[in-house]
C-alpha cells in the first residue's frame, strides 16, 4: 500500500503520533481507551506496510529481541501449567509487552518536540483525572466515600499515583528545561533556537516553564491527599536520586558535599519522626489504677483488661458500659448499635473505638459528648477521631502503625492494605520454596496460593486472599529463579544495549516501574501492563535523542 497521502498532515506519521497521544492520554481515564488506541497502534502499523524497511530496523537493533523474552518465558512456562485458561489470559493480558516495542522500535522515532506534546498531554490527562477526584473528596461526588482508594474513578488508586508521580517527573524536567533538552535553556516563548535559527513551540521556553511549576506543586499537594503510601515513597526516593544526581555533578566542591549530605539525612529524619509516632503510639495514656467502678449514672462498667487495644493512646478495653452506650447512641444516630456502619462493620465496636480515641468513657456521658461530625464519621466507619482531619499524612501513618500493632497480637489482616501484604508475601515466598528454579508456571500462580493460604491456615477472609503484590517475587513464583533471570535481563538490558539510561525519562521512568514492583503486581493487571508498556516502549525504543 502507497503509504503517501495527498494531503501531507494526512501521513502515516501524523496518525501514529495522534493515536499515541490518545494512548497515553487515556491511560490514567480509561483502560478501555488505552487498549482499544494499542490495538489501532498495531494496526495502523500492519496497514503501512514498508515491512522491508522494518525488518532492517529490526534485525539492527537486538535490544528489540532482547525485550521480548519476557513473552518467551511466559510461552515456555505454558509447558509445565495445569491451568491453562488462566496461563493464556495471562499471555493475552501481556501482549503489549510483546507488540509494542516492535511497533516503537520498527518505526521512526518521535522528536523531542513531538515527545514534549505527546508527555505534556500524558500530564494534563493525569491532572484531569485529579480533579475528578478531587470533586469526590470535596463532596461533590455522587455518594460519600469511606476509603481514600474510591477517590481514583477510572483506575487503581495505586497506578494513578504511579501516574502522578511520573507527570511531576516530566514537569520537572520542562521546568528544568524549558528547551526541551537537557543543557538548551534559554530564550521566551516564541523566541528562535539558537541552535536552528527555527522559530521555537508555544510549549517551551522560560515563560511556559513558570507556567508548568503551579501544576506540578498542585499534583505534589494532591498525591499527600491521595495518601498513597506507594505513590510518596516512589516521589521521595525519586526526588532524592534525582538531587543526588545533579549534585554529584557539580565542579564545586562544598555544593556535592552539601547535597549528598542532605540526601543522606532525609531517611534519618523520616526515621526519627516514624519512631517518634509509634512510641506515641505505644504509650498508655490511661491511669490503670484505682479504676472507678460506676458511671455517673450508676451503672456497673466492666474493664477488659485482656484487651490491650489502644487508640490515642488510651486502652479501649476500660470503662466499658454497653447499656449506657446502646440507649445514648440509638438517640443520636438512624443507625442502630447492634447492626453495621456504611464499611460493613459491626458499629458498636466503631463507637467503642472512637469514644477512646477521644479518651471519653463508654458510657452514656461519652455518646453525649460526640458532634454531629463525630457521630457522622462513626456511621461511616470511621474509628478514630484523627479521621476528623482525614487529608493528614499523619492519619495514614497512624493508620498503618495500628495495622501492624493489630497483626502481632493476631489479629486478622483482611481488609488492612499493608497487613495483608505481609501475608500475601509470606504465602508467596513459601510457595516459591517449594518450587525455587523453574517456578509453578504461567498459570498457576492463582491456584498454588489458593492452596498454600489453606496450607498455612491463613487469618485472611477468603475474599482478600490475593496474589503477592509485590511483582518480583509474582516472578519468582511462576517462572523460578531461572526465568526471573531471564525477565529481568529482557527488562533492563535493552536500555543498557539502547545507551538510554543516561536518558532522564528512561531513569525516572524505571525508578518509578522498579519501586512499584516492590508494592504492587505491576505486570498483573491490565492498566499496569499498559502503564508500562507505553512508556518503556517510548522511552527505551521511541524516542531519539540526537
Amino acid at each position: 500500500m502507497n503509504p503517501d497521502f495527498r494531503y501531507p498532515w494526512l501521513s502515516f506519521r501524523n496518525a501514529y503520533l495522534l493515536v499515541m497521544l490518545v494512548m497515553l492520554g487515556s491511560l490514567p481515564l480509561s483502560k478501555y481507551v488505552a487498549s482499544a488506541s494499542q490495538i489501532i497502534l498495531v494496526a495502523l502499523w500492519l496497514v503501512e506496510g514498508r515491512f522491508p524497511e522494518k525488518w532492517k530496523r529490526f534485525r539492527e537493533r537486538p535490544a528489540i529481541w532482547v525485550s521480548i523474552l519476557i513473552v518467551a518465558v511466559l510461552l515456555i512456562g505454558m509447558l509445565w501449567t495445569r491451568d491453562i485458561a488462566f496461563g493464556f489470559h495471562d499471555l493475552k493480558l501481556k501482549l503489549p509487552l510483546l507488540l509494542l516495542p516492535i511497533v516503537f522500535g520498527t518505526i521512526p522515532q518521535v522528536t523531542h518536540k513531538e515527545l514534549r506534546f505527546l508527555l505534556l498531554g500524558f500530564v494534563l490527562a493525569v491532572f484531569t483525572g485529579t480533579l475528578f477526584s478531587l470533586s469526590i473528596m470535596l463532596g461533590f461526588g455522587p455518594a460519600d466515600y469511606t476509603s481514600d482508594r474510591e477517590t481514583s474513578l477510572f483506575i487503581s488508586h495505586i497506578r494513578f499515583a504511579l501516574m502522578i508521580d511520573l507527570a511531576v517527573f516530566i514537569l520537572f524536567y520542562y521546568i528544568v528545561n524549558p528547551g526541551g533538552k537537557m543543557g538548551d535553556r534559554d530564550v521566551k516563548t516564541g523566541a528562535r533556537d539558537v541552535k536552528t535559527g527555527d522559530r521555537r513551540s508555544p510549549l517551551q521556553g522560560r515563560s511556559f516553564a513558570f507556567r508548568l511549576l503551579p501544576f506540578a506543586v498542585y499534583l505534589i499537594v494532591f498525591l499527600f491527599l491521595l495518601k498513597s503510601l506507594t505513590g510518596l515513597v516512589v516521589l521521595i526516593l525519586g526526588g532524592m536520586i534525582l538531587t543526588l544526581r545533579w549534585g554529584l555533578k557539580q565542579s564545586d566542591l562544598m555544593v556535592k558535599w552539601f547535597v549528598v549530605v542532605s540526601v543522606a539525612t532525609l531517611p534519618l529524619l523520616v526515621a526519627v519522626y516514624l519512631s517518634d509516632q509509634v512510641s506515641k503510639f505505644a504509650t498508655v495514656r490511661d491511669n490503670l489504677e484505682n479504676l472507678d467502678r460506676v458511671t455517673a449514672g450508676g451503672t456497673v462498667y466492666w474493664h477488659d483488661m485482656e484487651n490491650r487495644m489502644t487508640e490515642n493512646g488510651y486502652r479501649v478495653g476500660l470503662y466499658q458500659c454497653e447499656p449506657e452506650m446502646r440507649d445514648a447512641w440509638n438517640k443520636r444516630s438512624n443507625l442502630k448499635y447492634d447492626g453495621l456502619d456504611h464499611k460493613n462493620q459491626e458499629l458498636k465496636y466503631t463507637l467503642i473505638r472512637y469514644l477512646t480515641s477521644l479518651g471519653l468513657r463508654k458510657d452514656a456521658y461519652g455518646v453525649s459528648q460526640l458532634s454531629e461530625q463525630d457521630v457522622s464519621l462513626i456511621e461511616k466507619g470511621f474509628a478514630n477521631s484523627l479521621y476528623r482531619q482525614p487529608k493528614r499524612l499523619r492519619v495514614r501513618i497512624y493508620e498503618t502503625i495500628w495495622e501492624v500493632d493489630q497483626y502481632r497480637k493476631g489479629a486478622n489482616p483482611s481488609g488492612h492494605s499493608v497487613t495483608q501484604r505481609l501475608e500475601y508475601l509470606k504465602t508467596g515466598w513459601a510457595i516459591f520454596l517449594d518450587h525455587p528454579w523453574i517456578g509453578v508456571g504461567t498459570g498457576d500462580t492463582r491456584d498454588s496460593f489458593d492452596q498454600k493460604y489453606t496450607e498455612l491456615q491463613s487469618r485472611l477472609d477468603p475474599a482478600w486472599r490475593l496474589r503477592a503484590h509485590n511483582q518480583f517475587l509474582s516472578f519468582l513464583i511462576a517462572f523460578g529463579i531461572i526465568g526471573f533471570i531471564l525477565i529481568m535481563t529482557s527488562l533492563i538490558l535493552p536500555a543498557i544495549l539502547e545507551k538510554r539510561f543516561g536518558s532522564y525519562f528512561v531513569l525516572m521512568f524505571f525508578i518509578t516501574a522498579m519501586l512499584s514492583f516492590l508494592n504492587e503486581d505491576t505486570l498483573e493487571t491490565q492498566a499496569g501492563v499498559a502503564f508500562f508498556a507505553v512508556f518503556y516502549a517510548l522511552f527505551v525504543f521511541g524516542t531519539d535523542e540526537k
